[in-house]
């Protein structure tokens, strides 16, 4: 226990030098999500200690550790919530043999903040005995479990939604009140879909239950007495229930729009009726504002180039107060992680382009705010390179948002490295960027682009990517590098593109494209034959899987090697670097492999970089400390101070 307070106590508080150390850009954030009590008396907080994820229970006054909770063996600790006064209940993370980063499989344990009475309350994980308890354990069952309501007023149970797991995700869940003390489990409903989970007003009743069908398409259904209905007006049938009006019954939806951003509505419960409430021109909705005690929604983050937010209702007095922290927090990004049930405390998170993340304790009724405690106190802001956003509009009238970090000050004429996210139905966001601060550190310009098929624009914006991921996506990407060219920021001659994932295929797809545009390429975990993704890896499991690869790729198998890198790898005339890792389920090694025997067989210049317990994505440090080594070589010798001297040389 006294190890946990130490941690607490003696932050560390040594200088740093000009250019911040890799060591350091790679660690894990040390604390990851910071929350309140009901009663408002106690912090839960999830930290790294010793390379896993534990929980420590501070009391606030005074600030001191009254428990904590660490797995042994193989599990670490995922999200959690309050479900009463003094009981918290964990995700579950565990670890396959042989990989690095540890996975949510679906199972549940409760603890109280003193640290005992700890048990697996559901999932696979359950049936283990619980050491040091009489209590009889509760029964295995192989199944994800989501918290859908804390049932705060009961006291001793929550309500879940559950999916069995199933190698297709075919098979339909239910809705389960779990006892948290000793994990018995009463069945209240079965979902009417698979893939889906259902919704309450936050009192424990159920509303609505949303998944997926065999198409891949969104479906939301209804609660009554006679069971589960779809609702019958199509604007609302791929709608999302983010808040409820429990004076009014009347429920908020997210849904999307033909053409235009997604809107915020408002909801009888008893009828399909509904009103408009807030919509924006540019961006989707990247979550929801609501009221401290009833939880009601009250307005909206936002996205566009910056975050802003947005209030379409005042919630006595709440939105000016959230308006006054945002000024006095300018140029950052708040939001609160939770608040007391009183609404007299909330745990505030502050984050920004140079700043990880600090928790702040906010109370509404003084209006006091207390610094906590930092996420990454080892980063100095100071010493972090700003992130600019910016736009532009393409020669067809998409507005594509772009991001810049500079490295130290410098805007002019830089050496640059282009990353295009992954997706490619994803978006970046202004704020902490490892990759953009690793580069930058190091003297490069990044260059990050929310191309078409990004989310958070709209579903127009979202569609205009469908079967153009070795077309107009790549087009949009070298738009905005020749568009950073023009502007005088990246340097045409000192020009690399590296991305994970989907940003990995482009990574290699767009010098294919455009040749003469870069002078390096990186590869991360990247999809480099589409017809694979037919054959293997975890996409092509489900029906709704296969559906989307049909949606977004076509099975035309001329279409897929025109538009794949392993079959244009003729036109790869640059220097090349292929990283994976070989226990990736979601692009497979296979890709790599593939690649690097065609690049061979063709004497091409590639590097490459494979790690055995690796997944979709690097985890560890060690692995990633690897890894961004060799990148920065790699980029060193190409477009950096390694390849100013060879030039010198020559000349």
């Amino acid at each position: 226990m006294h190890k946990f307070l130490l941690i607490f106590l003696f932050w560390s508080t040594f200088a740093l030098g000009n250019q911040i150390p890799l060591s350091d850009l790679v660690r894990h954030a040390d604390i990851e999500e910071v929350k309140i009590s009901p009663t408002g008396t106690h912090l839960a907080i999830r930290k790294l200690y010793e390379g896993e994820r534990v929980i420590v229970f501070m009391s606030i006054k005074p600030l001191k550790v009254t428990g904590h909770l660490r797995f042994s063996g193989k599990e670490e600790v995922g999200d959690f919530y309050w479900a009463n006064d003094k009981r918290v209940v964990a995700e579950v993370l565990s670890r396959k043999a042989g990989l690095e980063s540890p996975v949510f499989y679906g199972s549940l344990y409760a603890i109280n903040f003193d640290g005992t009475q700890g048990m697996n309350i559901f999932g696979h994980l359950s049936g283990r005995k619980q050491v040091g308890s009489r209590i009889k354990r509760s029964e295995s069952t192989y199944a994800h479990a989501v918290i859908i309501d804390p049932l705060l007023k009961k006291k001793d149970k929550i309500l879940v939604s559950t999916t069995p797991w199933a190698k297709n995700g075919e098979t339909t869940g239910e809705v389960l009140e779990i006892n948290i003390y000793n994990g018995v489990k009463k069945r209240v409903v079965g979902l009417p879909i698979a893939d889906g989970r259902a919704y309450t007003d936050g009192n424990g009743n159920l509303l609505f239950a949303r998944g997926t069908n065999k198409e891949g398409f969104l479906r939301l259904y209804k609660k009554d007495k006679n069971g589960w209905s779809k609702v019958k007006d199509n604007t609302l049938e791929g709608g999302r229930p983010v808040g409820m009006d429990l004076e009014t019954s009347e429920a908020y939806l997210e849904i999307g729009r033909e053409g235009k951003t997604e809107q915020l509505v408002r909801m009888q419960t008893n009828s399909d009726e509904y009103l408009p409430v807030f919509e924006d021109n540019i961006s989707d909705f990247s979550g929801i504002i609501y009221h401290p005690t009833s939880n009601k929604p009250l307005g909206v983050h936002l996205d566009p180039d910056y975050p802003k937010e947005s209030f379409f209702d005042e919630g006595d007095g709440f939105a000016a107060y959230f308006r006054g922290l945002k000024k006095a927090f300018e140029g950052y990004s708040i939001r609160f992680t939770s608040f007391s049930s009183d609404g007299a405390l909330g745990v505030l998170k502050v984050s920004g382009d140079r700043l990880p993340g600090d928790y702040f304790l906010a109370n509404l009724t003084t209006k006091k705010v207390d610094f906590l405690i930092s996420s990454s106190e080892w980063l100095d802001p100071k010493q972090l390179n700003p992130m600019q956003a910016d736009a532009f509009i393409t020669e067809d009238g998409f507005r594509i948002g772009t991001y810049l970090t500079f490295p130290n000050d410098h805007q002019q004429k830089l050496p640059t490295v282009v990353v295009p996210h992954g997706g490619p139905h994803s978006r970046d966001y202004w704020g902490y960027h490892q990759d953009a601060q690793i580069l930058s550190q190091n003297g490069y310009l990044v260059l990050q682009i929310n191309f078409r098929g990004s989310t958070g624009y709209g579903d127009h914006f979202y569609d205009a990517g469908r079967l153009e991921w070795g077309g107009k996506i790549q087009r949009d990407i070298s738009d905005a590098v020749h568009w950073a060219i023009e502007k005088g920021y990246a340097d045409p001659e000192r020009i690399c593109i590296y991305g994970a994932s989907f940003g990995g295929y482009s990574a290699l797809m767009n010098p294919i494209r455009y040749p003469d545009l870069y002078q390096c390429a990186i590869g991360h975990v990247g999809v480099y034959d589409l017809e694979m993704m037919y054959k293997k890896g975890d996409i092509k499991r489900r029906d709704r899987g296969l559906a989307y690869l049909k949606r977004e790729l076509s099975k035309d198998k001329d279409f897929l090697k025109e538009n794949s890198p392993v079959h244009n790898t003729s036109k790869l005339n640059l220097p090349l670097m292929i990283v994976h890792g070989k226990r990736d389920e979601r692009a497979p090694v296979e890709h790599a492999e593939l690649l690097l025997k065609q690049l061979k067989k063709e004497n091409k210049p590639v590097k490459s970089l494979i790690i055995s317990n690796a997944g979709h994505g690097f985890y560890s440090e060690k692995n990633n400390l690897q890894f961004y080594t060799e990148l920065l070589s790699f980029l060193d010798q190409h477009i950096g101070v390694g390849a100013s001297q060879q030039q010198s040389d020559q000349g």
